[in-house]
């Protein structure tokens, strides 16, 4: 029975190192491939993996601990495999892949595993490989080093992956899971050990860190901090001389000691009188000033501290970069250079991370608008609007110029001076840009890896609009909830809470880990205010309307998998873990 076991493995393995698919370099991605295309095919077209018979990868199976050293020896091109017996139990001279065991030991890629009680060692070959046990193979193999800033909830120090994890992810091959866990002992799959494979291989593939900008709600008043890639901090103004406690109490809450780079954008009150407990609190290694002179007694006391504490001072010049973080690029687009007026003299910044642009526009008005788009590229995603959604700023030209995908109030609930004005509101929604407020959402945070971007509050509705068409009263929407997902029972509970019947045809429930997706029956109706159950697995129902089977298989990881609820028109309706 053994020698046949041992028989079919190695056929099954055979196919998957030894029999591609037609030239993979014209028929492009597998058959079966959907995520992390680019990066399997990379490492198809260097002839490290090959696929199975018929162009098919099988990108949800776990990697065999054999394959992945396979995988490596070959990357690497080894073609002598002379090497010392390294005695495991399990394998022995001439058995398939003890040649390329052997050299994996002697070059120290792998150890083997240790029997507790006989202390004798095996290597199984055919086991399955863990993400914790990936990290230490890969970081062997290319003598990875690297120290991790940051942590893993469920990789402490102490931990024996704790130094391959860090390793990976001091370099950016991985960078865990959205709650902040590795997972060390969950199989990895073949995609994902591809995936790592080429990031380490090839630095395009890697991840790029995120940047964060924050617009801090101090009311009626403009502050903004920005922690980059690689974790340099920016701090645009700081609101009013009593939103200061605010603003350094919002440094120390997200851990941070130092200030790279602040700019006080003019010297009006509500821009710079925060900054005077940032300048007495916290370390500051730099100060960008308008080069705009005030009289006023907050103006005095901001330039006291600055020389009291001998903070390295300059005059913002347009035209200028700024040198932060080399992932980033920072320019002055307006300064104080020969503005009379305050506002007219705000230093504006635009800073750019990959394809994502953020322009900081402090309270610059019409005059500087016009000026700005006659000498620079204005267009960003992300826009602080002007002078807190005065009039005076945001102009239709400048709004049209810079096409916001994502506005920015900075704004003190009903405050005095009527902002946001309503002509500024409807100009930003006629051309499609979400509007965020801090008097309606508090602080708001704005994230981008250089490629997409994403907000922390949901979009501000209020305010002035343009009137819109009478239209027909709409009909109650289908209001339908995915409840929970019990990964162990393997059943998702989803519930109509709304006051209509629902006709579930076209709708789809994916178990997001595996790419696995249940298709509703054609016809099925979910009653207003009932609950269906989708099961899968050993013990799966199929009683309609309560009950619906997916499959006798095992679609939820244990571990913990996302589940999305898509309806007919492809939109995702709700997504949780």
């Amino acid at each position: 029975m053994r020698k046949l076991l041992g028989l079919s493995a190695v056929l099954a393995l055979f196919i998957f190192l030894v029999v591609p698919f037609s030239n993979p370099q014209a028929a492009g991605p597998f058959k079966d491939v959907k995520l992390y295309e680019d990066e399997i095919t990379y490492l198809t077209t260097k002839e490290v993996i090959k696929g199975y018979e018929g162009g098919y990868f099988r990108p949800d199976a776990p990697i065999k601990r054999l394959q992945a050293v396979q995988m490596i020896l070959r990357e690497k091109g080894i073609t002598d495999f002379t090497a010392p017996n390294p005695n495991f139990m399990d394998i022995q001279p001439g058995d398939y892949g003890y040649q390329e065991i052997a050299k994996a030991v002697q070059l120290g890629i792998i150890s083997g595993k240790t029997d507790a009680e006989t202390g004798r060692k095996s290597f199984d070959a055919w086991g399955t490989l863990t993400r914790g046990q990936m990290a230490k193979i890969l970081v062997l193999a290319y003598h990875i080093q690297g120290e991790y800033k940051g942590s893993f909830k469920d990789v402490e120090r102490g931990n024996w992956v704790y130094e391959y994890v860090g390793a990976l992810a001091a370099n950016n091959i991985t960078t865990g899971y959205g709650d902040h866990t590795f997972r060390p002992n969950t199989k990895i799959s073949r995609q994902h050990f591809a995936l790592f494979l080429a990031r380490h291989l090839n630095p395009n593939f890697k991840p790029m860190p995120a940047m964060k900008a924050h617009f801090i709600d101090v009311g009626q008043g403009d502050s903004s901090l920005i922690v980059t890639p690689n974790r340099k901090t920016i701090l645009i103004d700081g609101g009013k001389q009593s939103a200061g406690e605010k603003v350094v109490a919002y440094l120390k809450k997200n851990g941070i000691a130092s200030i790279d780079l602040v700019v006080a954008t003019h010297p009006d009150a509500d821009h710079i009188g925060g900054l005077l407990d940032v300048l007495q609190s916290v370390h500051v290694k730099k100060v960008l000033d308008s080069g705009k002179t005030h009289t006023t007694q907050t103006y005095m006391e901001y330039l006291n501290l600055i020389e009291q504490k001998a903070i390295p001072f300059e005059i913002a010049k347009t035209g200028n970069n700024i040198n932060v973080d080399n992932a980033i690029n920072i320019q002055v687009l307006n300064s104080g250079d020969a503005a009379e007026d305050n506002n007219e003299a705000s230093i504006v910044l635009k800073i750019s991370y990959g394809t994502v642009d953020f322009l900081y526009t402090g309270d610059a008005g019409l005059e500087a608008e016009a000026h700005m788009i006659s000498r620079y590229h204005v267009e960003a995603e992300v826009l602080k609007v002007g002078h807190h959604g005065s009039e005076t700023s945001s102009s239709q030209v400048f709004i049209s110029a810079v096409k916001p995908k994502v506005s920015v109030l900075s704004v003190g609930a009903d405050n005095s001076y009527g902002h946001p004005d309503s002509v500024v509101v409807n100009r930003l929604k006629a051309i499609g840009s979400n509007i965020y407020s801090t008097s309606a959402s508090g602080d708001i945070i704005v994230t981008t890896d250089g490629k997409t971007y994403s907000a922390s509050a949901a979009p501000w509705t209020g305010g002035n609009t343009v009137t819109p068409a009478p239209v027909p009263t709409p009909q109650p929407a289908a209001k339908i909830d995915l409840v929970s997902v019990n990964v162990q029972t393997e059943t998702a509970m989803i519930k109509n809470i709304g006051t209509v019947n629902v006709d579930m045809t076209g709708w789809k429930l994916v178990s997001v880990e595996g790419n696995q997706t249940y298709e509703f029956p054609s016809g099925y109706v979910l009653k207003a205010g009932a609950i269906v159950y989708v099961t899968s697995g050993r013990n799966a129902k199929n009683q309609p309307p309560a009950y619906l089977k997916w499959t006798g298989s095992y679609m939820w990881n244990d571990k913990g998998d996302p589940a999305k609820l898509i309806n007919a028109e492809g939109k995702v309706v709700e997504q949780i873990r």
